[in-house]
């Protein structure tokens, strides 16, 4: 049990730092990561980084197995996508 909360907060960190590293200059949306993961982890994912980022996202429930979480930042939006017929979690940015 402790091992799984070591592995999603560890995953949830690495979205975090990708997120601190990506340039303001960029306009476009850019995928930062995207990986097999499993659907109940992803939503895990979209929790813990609502709690580190301090904002509630907007979430889409395109299906009872995709959901997509949309963080309004200041310099632009974090867009989180759980796929749960693919199996895979995508982690974007659009800046403004």
């Amino acid at each position: 049990m402790k091992y799984k909360k070591t592995k999603v907060f560890c995953g949830a960190a690495s979205v975090l730092l990708a997120i601190s590293l990506i340039s303001s200059a960029v306009a476009e949306e850019a995928i930062l990561k995207k990986e097999k993961i499993t659907y109940e982890k992803c939503l895990k994912v979209i929790t813990t980084s609502q709690d580190k980022l301090s904002v509630v996202p907007s979430i889409n429930e395109v299906s009872d197995q995709k959901r997509i979480a949309v963080f309004i930042l200041a310099d632009g939006t974090l867009t989180i996508t759980c796929d749960g017929v693919e199996g895979n979690v995508t982690v974007s940015t659009n800046t403004n």
